[in-house]
Formats: structure tokens, C-alpha cells, sequence
């Protein structure tokens, strides 16, 4: 196998295939090339192979297909890099490869008649980066994270009581101004951002854990709603003493023996696991947001805001857990403290703790959302099937929205069970998922709105729905 067909046919590799080069429109290319270099791994875009096939078919005309390639990298790319443009003859068909090499000045733009747009890699797609994208690229260009940046708060009017506590139980170290500075926490007498995180009085914006005991598999009635604020020490400590308030624990006997093994509902190490990852790689550029933990009679659901920091998929981190660490001296604390070992270990910890379980964790990305949801060990009032919980969920909503608001429409009680299963979804998407025309989706969220049943909470893009009732 020559190494042309290890790339194609490795998954490891970002890769672009392209049966010709297209001298009209280079934005196809060159979204990738943007991509690649705002990247973490090594991408390719080979001319010449049929995409969906992966036939090689050749390039034609490959002197003039070569020069415009390396040209409108070097003219529509900006800052400039060099990636490695080559001619490579594989059964006897000429084929351009190009290897870009992500670059250390981000954000690197596509540039065209007079706009700039950065593109990251999100699976197999190039997606314009988000604003909260573009500022993670712009301090990644500068060598630095949200966490380091210096804040204009002074150390004198905050205090550390429980990240010395902390040291002192763990460490038996007592740790000093001098410490807090060693750690990356203080520049002089002022916070960076990973120190207020850790102060006790945390001013950072939307840095809270939002708990919420709901009365059922929905979001229909809440039993015991809290959130908690502090330092994210505190915050952890917290949100897992409202998991064991509101956990239970079952048994089951030893063979014929009177002894009786115990059944915690969810594995706590697990849980706490989760719990720090959201609080150590949430994206806290995106203002406004906070780690949810929502507690239902079957399962327990963590959001925090913030894709793989990597551009992997999900699918790709499932079968090799690395991250990318988007908040360096926040996961160095935890990891002083052995909240964190390496990279990755986090999901390998929470699947190992399950790996017995019928019903194991499941990670989603939706949007700019990580969702990690754990399934309840005790609940057997209905089938534990995706499919089951679903219906059942359906059938509560519309038995309580029927009976409070009997005019409204089966679309509007359809969109509103899908909202109720995702609230993130767009216009567009419940259009789609109910095969029914935009204007009348647009038409019956109108309804919904004006009699306060949902609300939009954010903007169009980045925002999700609130169900009222």
C-alpha cells in the first residue's frame, strides 16, 4: 500500500477529496485549507479521486491545475503558510496532494474580494467559525487561553479558602501567595481568569451549576431547582451533594445467602467525573451560559457549552479519548489536586465505571452543547429504550398540554414534544423533522409564543427554547 492509499483509506487523516481542480470557484479548496491550518492534525486535499467512490481518476490538465492550487493558497490564505503541494503518479493518473500542517499564527482566513472568513473542521465539514470560535483561534495565535488572560481585579479583594483547604486535605500542603503565582493564578497583584474561577467569591460570568430535580422524564414540573456559585470547587461539591440528596439505592440478595449487595442508582465517581470535565473544558468565552445538571426518574443529564476542543468528532473521541485542553491552568489545578489525570482519561473513567451496565453513558454534541446523560440503574417502570423513554415522555406532554390548552394545534403539541426531547432545535430542523413547510412551523412557534407556552432564550443561532406550563 503506497501512502497515497493510506491516507485514503486511514481515519485518522482530515481529508478532502476532489476530482478536479475548479478553477471558478477555489472556495471549495480553500474552505479546507483554512480549516486544516486552524486545525490540531495534519489535513490533505488530494485532486483527482472521485469523492463518494474514491476512484482515482486523474488530474487533467495538471501543469495549469498545479499553478492555480499553489497560487490561490498563497494569495487567498492569509497569514500565509506553505503547505506541501506535490504531483504524485498512482496507476499511472496524476493526482495533486496537499498537506497543510496546522499553523501556530491563528486564525489563518479564507480572503476573497475584500471579505475575511476563519473555517475549523467539524467532522468531515468546514464551518465558518463562531464568534466564540474566532476568539479561541485568536488566543490560540497568541499562545495563550481564556483562563490566562490577566483580569483587572486585584488579589487583595478576593480570597482562596477553599483552594487551600483543598491542598491541606489532599496535599498536606499549605499553599501561599507565592504558590498562586507559581501556579499561573496571579501576574503581580492581579487575577487571571482561572484564579477567579477558584476565588470563593467567582465573578466570572454564568460560572454556576444549575440543578434541577424534575418530577418525572420531562421538564414539566420541577421537585427541587438550586444553583450554586463560589468557587468551582465548591460548585462540584455541591452540585454532587444534590445527586446523593436525591439518589436512591436498591439491593439484591448473594446467591442464597441472607447478605444483600447494595445498588447505588448512579456510580458517584462517574458522576463527579463529568462534573469536573464540564467545569474544566466548558467554553466560558460563551457568555451567559452555565453547566446544567438536570435530575429525571430515569436519568441524569450534565450540559456545559463547548464542542471537543480538537475538531475530532464524537465518534473519534469514543474510540480514542484525547482532548484538547481549552482551559490549561484550570485543568493544571485540578490536576494538582488529582481531580485530573492525562487527556481523555475523564471519558475513559466514566465508561469503565459502566462497563457492567446494560445501559451505558451516552455523549452528544448539539450545537455548541456537551451533553453527557446517565441512565438510572433502579427505574423499571417502563422499558429503557430510547424509543420507550420517548413515547412516554410524548404521551405526558400531550396529556398535560391538551388539558390546559385544548386549542391548540397537533402541530404545535408536536413541535412542543420535540422541543421537550431538544430544546435546541432550530426552525428549520422541526420543519424537517415534521415534514411540514417552514411558514406554518413559523406560523404555530408564533402561537406558542404569544400565549407564552416557550420563549426563545438567546439569540437565533446559539439560543434554545423554554417550555412554560
Amino acid at each position: 500500500m503506497n501512502y497515497i492509499e493510506k491516507i485514503i483509506t486511514d481515519e485518522k487523516y482530515n481529508l478532502e477529496l476532489k476530482e478536479q481542480v475548479n478553477f471558478d470557484e477555489p472556495k471549495k479548496y480553500l474552505k479546507a485549507v483554512s480549516s486544516f491550518a486552524n486545525g490540531y492534525d495534519i489535513g490533505y486535499i488530494i485532486f483527482g479521486i472521485e469523492d463518494g467512490t474514491k476512484k482515482i481518476v486523474g488530474v487533467k490538465d495538471i501543469k495549469k491545475s498545479y499553478e492555480e492550487v499553489s497560487n490561490r493558497i498563497k494569495t487567498r490564505i492569509d497569514p500565509s503558510i506553505i503547505p506541501t503541494v506535490d504531483i504524485v503518479d498512482v496507476e499511472g493518473k496524476k493526482l495533486i496532494v496537499v498537506k497543510v500542517i496546522p499553523g501556530q499564527h491563528t486564525p489563518y482566513y479564507y480572503v476573497n474580494k475584500g471579505t475575511r472568513n476563519a473555517y475549523i473542521r467539524k467532522g468531515d465539514q468546514d464551518c465558518e467559525a463562531n464568534s466564540t470560535e474566532l476568539n479561541e483561534l485568536i488566543l490560540r495565535g497568541r499562545n495563550q487561553g481564556w483562563d490566562e488572560l490577566v483580569t483587572d481585579n486585584l488579589y487583595k479583594d478576593f480570597t482562596f479558602e477553599k483552594l487551600k483547604k483543598y491542598f491541606e486535605d489532599i496535599k498536606d500542603y499549605k499553599i501561599e501567595k507565592e504558590d498562586l503565582e507559581s501556579f499561573g493564578l496571579l501576574n503581580g497583584e492581579k487575577l487571571t481568569n482561572a484564579a477567579l474561577l477558584y476565588s470563593d467569591q467567582n465573578s466570572v460570568v454564568g460560572s454556576f451549576i444549575s440543578c434541577t430535580r424534575w418530577d418525572g422524564l420531562d421538564k414539566l414540573s420541577a421537585k427541587d431547582d438550586i444553583e450554586f456559585y463560589g468557587s468551582i470547587l465548591d460548585q462540584i461539591d455541591n452540585a454532587m451533594e444534590f445527586i446523593k440528596k436525591h439518589m436512591s439505592n436498591g439491593w439484591v440478595k448473594e446467591g442464597g445467602k441472607l447478605a444483600r449487595r447494595t445498588i447505588p442508582e448512579y456510580d458517584l465517581d462517574a458522576m463527579r467525573e463529568a462534573i469536573i470535565n464540564a467545569e474544566a473544558h466548558r467554553s466560558y468565552l460563551m457568555r451567559g451560559t452555565n453547566v446544567e445538571l438536570a435530575f429525571y426518574d430515569d436519568r441524569i443529564e450534565i450540559v456545559s457549552c463547548g464542542t471537543i476542543g480538537n475538531g475530532k468528532t464524537l465518534e473519534e473521541l469514543l474510540k480514542r479519548p484525547t482532548s484538547q485542553r481549552r482551559n490549561q491552568l484550570v485543568c493544571d489545578i485540578f490536576s494538582r489536586l488529582d481531580f485530573m489525570e492525562r487527556r481523555g482519561s475523564g471519558i475513559k473513567k466514566i465508561l469503565l465505571a459502566y462497563e457492567n451496565d446494560e445501559k451505558k453513558p451516552k455523549f452528544e454534541i448539539i450545537g455548541d452543547v456537551f451533553i453527557v446523560t446517565f441512565y438510572s440503574r433502579l427505574y423499571r417502570n417502563v422499558e429503557r429504550n430510547d424509543d420507550n423513554v420517548d413515547t412516554n415522555v410524548e404521551k405526558n406532554v400531550e396529556r398535560k398540554i391538551k388539558g390546559k390548552y385544548p386549542e391548540l394545534s397537533n402541530i404545535s403539541i408536536n413541535i412542543l414534544n420535540l422541543l421537550e426531547k431538544n430544546k435546541y432545535l432550530k426552525q428549520d430542523e422541526i420543519a424537517e423533522k415534521l415534514n411540514k413547510a417552514p411558514n406554518t412551523i413559523y406560523r404555530n412557534i408564533k402561537v406558542l409564543k404569544d400565549m407564552g407556552i416557550i420563549e426563545r432564550v438567546g439569540s437565533t443561532k446559539k439560543g434554545y427554547w423554554r417550555i412554560n406550563f
